[in-house]
């Protein structure tokens, strides 16, 4: 029985799933459900999904600034500061968002689909991409 008042709804025997563990939710009797109850597992799921597409996101925009200044000297400098840039990134954004995510399910007593982190760290890269398109307007 959940209750309301008590933290105590983690249930017997949990497990805390495999990274991805994404599951289709609606009328799906193939898989199991994949929640998540405690906040360190919160975390890792945010910040693992975040330096994916961190990683994805500056690796292809590494490369296509090096090869756009492939014929200069420093055009593999540029494609490392990048992935540099959007690993720092993503660990300092994932271990914001994951904790915060964290702490508001965990006040609200609510378990977390495993979806929820991917679907912030794509909402994170989406506003990446609106504000890369403000600089690049605002530089030319």
């Amino acid at each position: 029985m959940k209750s309301f008042i008590t933290n105590n709804d983690i249930p017997v025997g949990y497990i805390t799933p495999k990274f991805p563990s994404l599951y289709w939710p609606i009328n799906s009797s193939r898989y199991n459900t994949a929640f998540l109850y405690y906040i360190s597992d919160i975390w890792k799921f945010s910040l693992y999904w975040t330096l994916i597409f961190n990683g994805a996101f500056y690796v292809a925009a590494g490369l296509y600034a090096s090869l756009t200044h492939r014929k200069k000297t420093g055009s593999i400098w540029i494609f490392v500061m990048y992935v540099t840039f959007g690993g720092v990134q993503g660990l300092t954004a994932g271990t914001i968002m994951g904790f915060l995510i964290g702490a508001i399910y965990r006040s609200g007593l609510f378990s977390m689909s495993t979806w929820i982190p991917l679907c912030c760290a794509v909402v994170q890269i989406l506003f990446d991409v609106v504000l890369g398109y403000s600089m690049i307007g605002s530089i030319m």
